[in-house]
């Protein structure tokens, strides 16, 4: 069904375009279109939000460049983008869909978890002030880190537990409950401990790629996306601190 969708899509794509044939690039159009929404004809910013969706949208870049480097099966960003799309993102940057399999490792949802937080990283180091423009980020983090946490078992402190399991038995009031504290309340805990070291990993990997940053955000205040060889060539140059690479190791990203 999805593929199907695909061929229609880029198939109607083409026929606005008054193309008799169907090409790659309609069918890359149409996955950014199905994924992100459709493209506005031109960037919705004003000159105060243009400079922090531009640099928002790099950090997520650098983050998940530095990330695809130190971690198997991490995708690679392939575009950014700070036209708004029908979705209701102000920018974007697109990572491929990752390929079908049955497992996902730890390392990957560490690395996850610090890409979608590479936005308010930027916002953070770079701007000097925070804006609204990472709400959905943190939502999708935060649903990340729970499932992590109280349904994957991924935890030290908590361990190989499934709390919507517990609480869907008939014992929940005693299994939840060890010495008068909550797993839940600890559960909680744990994913706020897992958010706020994600945010300063990020927030490491933009201090380090500062001048980095500003390049490229410099570049798409102007011209509005970076894709293609260009974003390869700068991506290269991302540099990776220390703490990333022990954040995502599976030794450490679930310790408290």
């Amino acid at each position: 069904a999805e593929l199907a969708n695909l061929v229609n899509e880029a198939a109607l794509l083409a026929g606005r375009r008054e193309l008799t044939e169907v090409h790659q690039s309609e069918f890359e159009d149409s996955i950014m279109r199905i994924v992100a929404g459709i493209e506005k004809k031109r960037s919705l910013l004003g000159p105060r939000e243009r400079p922090v969706v531009a640099r928002h949208e790099v950090g997520h870049a650098l983050v998940g460049s530095a990330v695809a480097r130190i971690v198997a099966g991490a995708p690679v960003v392939e575009k950014v983008s700070i036209v708004a799309r029908s979705g209701g993102a102000l920018g974007f940057t697109y990572f491929p869909p990752p390929e079908e399999r049955m497992l996902v490792f730890a390392d990957e949802l560490g690395g996850q978890l610090a890409t979608l937080l590479g936005g308010r990283a930027a916002e953070e180091v770079a701007c000097g002030r925070i804006s609204s423009g990472a709400s959905d980020d943190i939502k999708r983090a935060t649903s990340l880190a729970y499932r992590a946490i109280a349904e994957l078992g991924l935890s030290q402190k908590i361990g190989p537990l499934s709390l919507p399991a517990l609480s869907a038995g008939e014992e929940d009031s005693l299994l939840l409950r060890q010495g008068g504290g909550n797993l839940e309340q600890a559960a909680e805990k744990e994913v706020t401990l897992l958010i706020n070291r994600a945010l300063l990993v990020a927030k490491e990997v933009v201090e380090m790629n500062l001048g980095l940053l500003e390049e490229m955000a410099v570049y798409l205040e102007e011209f509005e996306h970076i894709e293609g060889d260009l974003l390869y060539e700068y991506l290269d140059r991302t540099e990776i601190p220390p703490m990333l690479e022990d954040f995502v190791s599976s030794k450490h990203v679930w310790s408290s």
